[in-house]
């Protein structure tokens, strides 16, 4: 159940992301308009990235290292990800200005992405941690 919990909020996240992305190309590029065919892409790429995601942090890290290494290799492996979803939509072109163009746009949706996750997070620790004070009066 984690699992489909934490894919629907990872996919909220994401799509959000994702449009957010599209809107600031758009703006920078000075497109006008965009296909319907992406209104179904988005979330598809959404998607998957989601779930790459959900099961690249399904377990724990034990050590720092290792939370820092997942940490890099899921940034690659959704570059890699993204860059191959870009070039089958028709999204990107396939030389470096492309490549480049899918890895920071890959960065800006995974930073977003983890700060909504961070704050969602953290702003439920929180409430726990109130909620375990005015049951317990803050004993240890």
């Amino acid at each position: 159940m984690k699992f489909i919990t934490d894919l629907i909020k990872l996919f909220t996240s994401v799509t959000t992301g994702i449009v957010f992305v599209f809107i600031a190309v758009m703006l920078i590029e000075d497109i006008d308009s965009i296909s319907t065919k992406m209104l179904i892409q988005m979330p598809c790429a959404a998607l998957v990235t989601s779930l790459v995601t959900t099961a690249f942090f399904c377990g724990e890290s034990r050590t720092r290292r290792g939370y820092y290494l997942r940490i890099l290799l899921h940034y690659i492996t959704l570059c890699a990800v993204m860059t191959a979803l870009g070039r089958f939509f028709g999204w990107v072109g396939s030389d470096i200005k492309g490549i480049m163009t899918m890895v920071i746009s890959t960065g800006a949706v995974y930073v977003f992405t983890f700060t909504v996750i961070f704050i969602s997070s953290k702003h439920e620790a929180d409430r726990l941690n109130s909620a375990l004070r005015s049951k317990y009066g803050g004993k240890k």
